[in-house]
């Protein structure tokens, strides 16, 4: 364990040492990666309580239908967006030999992920 807690301070260092979009981009690609997945053990783990009855279903779902809830919901939006649009955008520079402008493309990904945002905030918090 004490080797991954010394890579993430690594990381951590060189995250600061080279302030530049790619890099950060490529951590909030990892966040947002570990985020998601323990959202679908959450998601999994709250589905399964179909398992003991209606009532234990019902009561597990209601947890989420609260303003809190819809905040995380709105979270978990913005999280899906920007790992999403930071692959297609990897995938893209990969397939296409696009490499040379990938810091349009991040921009462009932002701003398609600020539309998202937009809209998820109408949609999901209102």
């Amino acid at each position: 364990m004490a080797g991954f807690s010394q890579k993430l301070k690594e990381g951590f260092k060189d995250l600061v040492k080279n302030r530049n979009p790619g890099m950060l981009s490529f951590w909030i690609h990892r966040v947002t990666g570990v985020a998601v997945t323990v959202f679908l053990f959450l998601h999994i783990f709250t589905l399964s309580s179909v398992f003991r009855g209606k009532d234990a279903y019902d009561y597990a779902i209601s947890k989420f239908d609260t303003k809190i809830g819809y905040v995380f919901q709105y979270a978990l939006l913005l999280a899906v967006a920007v790992h999403l649009l930071n692959g297609i955008r990897i995938t893209v520079a990969d397939f296409w030999g696009l490499t040379r402008i990938q810091k349009k493309l991040l921009w462009i990904s932002l701003l398609v992920f600020l539309l998202i945002a937009a809209v998820g905030v109408k949609t999901v918090l209102w």
